[in-house]
């Protein structure tokens, strides 16, 4: 009876770290329209990989700087992180450079 209290326990843990961490997802891609909402900004790129486009919400300072600023246009590609559930922008970074 304990060693199976115990598979469960550990596979319940493991199934709940899982999800913890598949929150957060990676892409490059080229961005194919900015759209400015309110304060924050949605932007729609083209995944390198598998072709496919994803709308994504730039909502904090540097990312809307940097929009602002022209430093991230409609063309250029960029290495991505967000958030898969809320589909918000983390990281932003171009790919292109020495």
């Amino acid at each position: 009876m304990k060693r199976l209290f115990a598979l469960v326990i550990t596979v319940m843990v493991t199934l709940l770290a899982t999800t913890v961490f598949a929150a957060e997802m990676k892409m490059i891609g080229t961005i194919t329209a900015i759209k400015m909402v309110g304060s924050g900004a949605e932007m729609t790129l083209k995944d390198r990989k598998t072709e496919a486009q994803i709308v994504l919400q730039a909502r904090d300072n540097s990312t809307m700087e940097k929009i602002k600023d022209r430093k991230v246009r409609v063309g250029d590609e960029l290495r991505i992180r967000y958030d898969s559930d809320s589909k918000v922008i983390k990281t932003i970074q171009k790919s292109a450079g020495c």
